[in-house]
């Protein structure tokens, strides 16, 4: 990492100098072209005469041909979501507890993670159980160790939510195929900045929420399905799900009310993914990630964390080990209870990150941070604590 790379990134973000924005979990920054590209689809909605029929097609097509190479699957088995909570309630309707009745989740994970499994386990007599945090932070061996013959189903992330914490995903589904547990997992935190390989771990579902580490809009982020769902129920029977786009580009017939003969993921998509504002800003930001690459973005950023994390440990914080911790990701640990209004205080001095938890700070630095900003945040963090 250099000077010059590192201006050349802030550069493609409406980010001003004295800010030290260091809280992709919190909302990824939009990149100048994608927030371009929005306005230019806002403007061609205004001109609705213009609008043809592939044009609800051709961005939604290559967006999910962007996010498949992203996470290295096949196309046909992405589908586009308004949130993560609705990729999980898609899992959930084509799923049932048989024999099986335990779902599997992480303590303190997130409500769009748990809430539809607890409604899931009421509707099938099952039970919700959360693997404890463990002690050694080895979330990983933790998870192992609570699977047992009544597990249906594990669902987690790459890593918590919280302050980073690692879930080895390949080692996990490695053991969950062999049992034949279902795998479901939120990359909401994940993908976009950390390198992942579908082919390799391949779940049952990933759902990811656009507008974090994908740097894009709000409502609106893509899913992947194992195939052996592509012939499930979809949430929603929306138009676009079933009528595939013309030959000779124009209106088909929408009154013959044929079932439906698309036997991929695009079944699931939620209704309007053909919208002209959101859609051309998730493609834009997802062919920046393409073009940087997951490798290089979690590479830059680890460096970033690893400054920090030098810093930081000379004024008293300490973190998760680096085994043990998404390295684009970092949970800054006080003794104990962080102190009242810090985060606040931090503001005041122009620095943003977030607390999600009692005792650690989340600092999760992007492409837009260099080492100024690192020595910006630190000295902000002594002001504070003296």
């Amino acid at each position: 990492m250099n000077d010059n790379t590192t201006e050349i990134h802030r550069d493609l973000f409406n980010l001003d100098k004295n800010i030290v924005y260091l809280n992709s979990a919190y909302m990824g920054l939009l990149p100048k072209e994608s927030v371009a590209r929005g306005s230019e689809g806002l403007e061609f909605k205004s001109k609705a005469w213009e609008i043809e029929w592939k044009d609800f097609y051709k961005i939604p097509e290559n967006t999910r041909q962007l996010f498949a190479k992203i996470i290295n699957s096949d196309t046909d088995s992405i589908f586009f979501v308004p949130s993560a909570s609705y990729g999980f309630a898609t899992f959930a309707k084509n799923f049932n507890l048989t024999n099986r009745k335990t779902i599997l989740l992480l303590e303190e994970e997130f409500p769009s993670n748990v809430w539809v499994w607890k409604d899931l386990a009421d509707k099938n007599n099952g039970n919700v159980k959360f693997v404890k945090r463990p002690e050694n932070d080895d979330w990983t061996s933790a998870i192992l160790e609570e699977i047992n013959d009544q597990t249906a189903l594990v669902s987690v992330p790459n890593c918590h939510w919280t302050d980073g914490g690692l879930i080895d995903l390949l080692k996990l589904s490695i053991e969950l195929k062999n049992r034949d547990i279902a795998f479901t997992i939120d990359g909401t935190q994940s993908v976009g900045a950390m390198p992942i390989d579908i082919e390799k771990i391949k779940p049952d579902l990933l759902v990811v929420s656009g507008y974090k580490w994908c740097l894009g809009p709000y409502s609106l982020g893509a899913a992947y399905i194992d195939k052996k769902y592509h012939k499930g129920i979809p949430l929603e029977h929306n138009w676009m799900s079933k009528l595939p786009l013309t030959e000779n580009n124009n209106v088909p017939d929408m009154t013959k009310y044929e079932d439906f003969t698309i036997e991929n993921a695009r079944k699931f998509d939620f209704g309007q993914r053909g919208n002209f504002h959101l859609m051309p800003v998730l493609e834009e930001s997802l062919s920046l990630i393409n073009k940087l690459s997951p490798e290089y973005i979690y590479g830059y950023v680890k460096k970033i964390n690893k400054e920090i994390i030098k810093k930081t440990s000379e004024i008293g914080f300490t973190h998760i080990k680096d085994k043990y911790r998404a390295q684009h990701y970092l949970g800054l640990r006080f003794e104990n209870e962080i102190p009242d209004k810090f985060i606040d205080k931090l503001m005041s001095e122009n620095i943003y990150i977030s607390s999600r938890g009692k005792r650690a700070l989340r600092v999760t630095p992007h492409i837009w941070n260099s080492h100024e900003d690192v020595d910006k945040f630190v000295t902000a963090l002594t002001k504070i604590l003296n």
